[in-house]
Order: C-alpha cells, then sequence, then structure tokens
C-alpha cells in the first residue's frame, strides 16, 4: 500500500521532483484521489481504481490551476461515479497513444536505469508520438505496427562527421537501423500488453511484429 498523507497547497508547492521518474503523494480522504509529481516539475491530480477487475488510472486537473480543495472535490465526485459502478476513464473518452506513453513512462521506466530510460522517452516522443499519439489506442493496428517499424529500421540521413562546420555539407546516406527497430517492437509490445491489461484495448497489435535479422557490429542500449 502507497503511503497516505493529507493534500495540502503547502504539500505540493514544497514537493521535490525526483530525477528521472514521476511519483504519486496519495491524500488521506479519499480512496485512489493523488498528486503526481512530474520530473520536469509540473503537478497534476490523479485518481486510481479498478472497473471491472480491472487497474484504471486517470489525470484530470493539473495545479495550481485546480486548487487542492477543489480537486479534491472532484475527486470525491469521481469517486462516487466509481462506486456505482461508473467507468470514468472510458466516460471522458477513450486513451489514446499518448495517454499510453505518458502511463508507460510514469509507471514502467523507473523500473530501468537512469540513462536507458531517458534514452527511451525521448525515443517515444520523437518517433512514436508525432505518429501515432492522437490516435485512439484501439485504433493501433499490426499493420501500423509494420509501417512504423520499417520507417525506422531505414535510419536517417545524418550529416557528415568529416566537415562538421560546413553547414553547406552533404547528408551521409541512411544506414539501416534494424536493432533500434527490433528494441523499439519490444517496447512497443510491452507497452500494449499492459494497455490490454489495463482495459484500453482487447488485443495487441506488436505481439508478432517482424523482428529484423541483427548485425553484431550495431549496439543499443536497452
Amino acid at each position: 500500500m502507497p503511503e497516505r498523507t493529507k493534500l495540502t497547497e503547502k504539500l505540493l508547492r514544497e514537493a521535490v521532483p525526483i530525477v528521472g521518474r514521476d511519483y504519486q503523494i496519495f491524500d488521506t480522504d479519499v480512496c485512489g484521489f493523488a498528486a503526481c509529481i512530474y520530473r520536469g516539475d509540473g503537478r497534476a491530480f490523479t485518481i486510481d481504481y479498478r472497473h471491472a477487475g480491472r487497474q484504471r488510472w486517470m489525470t484530470f486537473g493539473r495545479w495550481p490551476e485546480w486548487p487542492v480543495s477543489a480537486a479534491r472535490e472532484r475527486a470525491k465526485e469521481i469517486r462516487r461515479e466509481i462506486d456505482a459502478g461508473a467507468d470514468p476513464l472510458a466516460q471522458r473518452g477513450a486513451p489514446r497513444v499518448n495517454d499510453l506513453i505518458e502511463r508507460y513512462c510514469a509507471q514502467h521506466l523507473p523500473k530501468l536505469a537512469e540513462r536507458n530510460a531517458a534514452n527511451w522517452r525521448a525515443s517515444l516522443a520523437k518517433l512514436v508520438a508525432p505518429v501515432w499519439g492522437r490516435k485512439l489506442v484501439t485504433e493501433i493496428t499490426s499493420t501500423d505496427v509494420d509501417k512504423l517499424l520499417n520507417k525506422i529500421a531505414e535510419g536517417r540521413a545524418r550529416p557528415h562527421k568529416d566537415k562538421p562546420n560546413n553547414r553547406a555539407r552533404k547528408l551521409q546516406p541512411a544506414k539501416p537501423t534494424p536493432v533500434r527497430a527490433n528494441r523499439m517492437g519490444e517496447v512497443w509490445r510491452k507497452m500494449f500488453t499492459l494497455a490490454v491489461a489495463w482495459g484500453w484495448c482487447t488485443d495487441n497489435p506488436a505481439q508478432r511484429f517482424h523482428r529484423r535479422i541483427e548485425t553484431p557490429r550495431e549496439r543499443f542500449v536497452y
């Protein structure tokens, strides 16, 4: 059980971010009500609950735009809906891939070494969020997975290292990055496995992603 304390304005104002991960401070008054302290120093109110046997997690307001007193009253309303059998997250709208990325980064990446977590956070933000971010989690198909992994495996053109200060320098041809694609596929498989467990989708589109042949000379931190 997580430790609980009564949320106050002073507590949120003085809460110190932790490098490399987000964390929650749970309230004593409302079951599941918490303040999430983001690694970037932001703060938001969340509520954790179970529906149909599945764990759910919903963000509903940011501090200080929402004072603690208002957030607690809203949390009580949400709690009453939950106790009556409702699923507030489903009512608010189906989760999108950006929601999946945010929750995965908050709950799973802290289990990795700090450098690995930072690498994956950046990769998801640069390679996945711009393409899938606004799509519903349930909209992603195995075809979408194959297309994006193919693009990642192709690599990208980079500036020529021999003339680093020449603005007119030509880009080097793209070098295939099959290892990067394979590791990304593994991360997606984990993310969507969690999404199924959270009740956000019913199947895993990355479960049987195409694995590329890896060359011994390639290295990728995982």
